[in-house]
């Protein structure tokens, strides 16, 4: 066990984080005038269908308020619409509008050059061992979680 917190997976992640979110936000968010929570939230709306806010916020570790802000925000902006679950007259599904799917897809192919950079240090097989154990954790998470 060390006592150098710079030895904590927790802290080297948070660093690698903070390093991320602060060169896409300056690099390639402030661009397209959206903010980085605004591109996760797209993303995960895009890739989770149908979606709730509460799935949504349950997907990003995010509290219901926070995501229904941003989600607030997407709505008023064109790129997500919101119309009433069939199930529950409380709750709305979520998608892309189709201006919403154009600034996913502009956007997209940057995402995917800025995660290559990130990771062209690894070999394909240190990729694939890192986004298995990453995606465990993961998991874990969100199992203790419910």
């Amino acid at each position: 066990m060390t006592d150098d917190i710079r030895d904590l997976f927790s802290y080297r992640l948070a660093r690698l984080a903070r390093a991320n979110d602060r060169d896409a936000q300056s690099s390639l968010f402030g661009r397209h005038g959206m903010v980085l929570s605004e591109w996760r939230t797209l993303s995960v709306i895009r890739v989770t269908r149908p979606c709730t806010l509460r799935r949504l916020a349950t997907e990003d570790f995010l509290d219901e308020g926070q995501m229904s802000r941003t989600v607030k925000t997407l709505v008023d902006r064109g790129w997500v619409a919101r119309t009433p679950a069939p199930d529950d007259g409380r709750s709305f599904l979520l998608a892309l509008t189709p201006e919403g799917e154009a600034v996913y897809q502009s956007i997209l192919p940057e995402v995917i050059a800025a995660n290559e950079a990130m990771l062209v240090c690894l070999t394909a097989e240190e990729r694939q061992h890192l986004m298995s154990a990453l995606q465990k954790i993961l998991d874990a998470l969100r199992a203790a979680a419910q």
